[in-house]
């Protein structure tokens, strides 16, 4: 599936030649020429040569700023080629090589490490190459609590997941097919209770209702 993902939905890859093969070390991190926004920018460019040409200065440059943006582009790397597995190991000393879901983790525990200034617009830009829906959530100036590097491609579509929306109801003595012990999601409005079965909202994750005469939303 991870290698399929990017030839869907035309996200970038990197080919050729691998980190290693630019550099010998990671030099300090400098301001000469294009900003870090800027080249990271560039990384989403169709143009093969654009986008290694900016990874490398990236990394020549020790942009340690750049390694949320590099973790979220490592997910849709189609060839799997080590360029930006490289970087990560650079910058990191980590060895995690391709394995997305670890980089993602280590991040998590990792509060020196925060991403640079256009991130929130960078990280719309790279989701909207699935969904240019995506932009309404991800754009510059966002407000959040979550950190922004957590924030990840659910696998859809924007509405990609039908919401359960008005669903008819069953006296509970007549839902014969639930057992027992079968867990519900339940709420009581004005007196009027409700129960959404997990089995069902496992489908559809959102359940919008009328309950008591007042409209809720459930999340699952």
């Amino acid at each position: 599936m991870r290698k399929a993902i990017v030839m869907v939905v035309g996200l970038a890859v990197f080919t050729g030649a691998s980190i290693g093969g630019y550099l010998g070390a990671v030099a300090p991190a400098c301001a000469e020429g294009p900003t870090l926004d800027a080249l990271m920018s560039e990384l989403l460019r169709p143009e093969t040569a654009s986008r290694e040409a900016a990874l490398r200065e990236i990394v020549r440059r020790g942009e340690r700023r750049a390694i949320p943006g590099l973790i979220d582009i490592l997910r849709f790397d189609l060839i799997l080629d080590s360029s930006v597995a490289d970087a990560l190991d650079r910058f990191s000393g980590q060895s995690f090589g391709h394995d997305w879901a670890r980089w993602v983790e280590w991040l998590a525990e990792r509060e020196d490490i925060r991403p640079h200034p256009g991130y929130a617009a960078w990280k719309g830009a790279l989701f909207q190459l699935i969904d240019p829906a995506f932009g309404e959530f991800l754009y510059s100036g966002v407000k959040h609590r979550a950190r922004l590097e957590e924030i990840q491609w659910g696998g859809v579509r924007k509405d990609g997941i039908s919401a359960l929306t008005n669903p008819r109801h069953l006296p509970a003595a007549a839902a014969t097919y639930l057992g027992p012990d079968e867990l519900v999601l339940g709420i009581v409005v004005r007196g009027e209770a409700r129960a959404y079965p997990l089995r069902i909202m496992d489908w559809h994750e959102m359940a919008n209702d009328v309950v008591g005469g007042v409209p809720i939303s459930i999340a699952y």
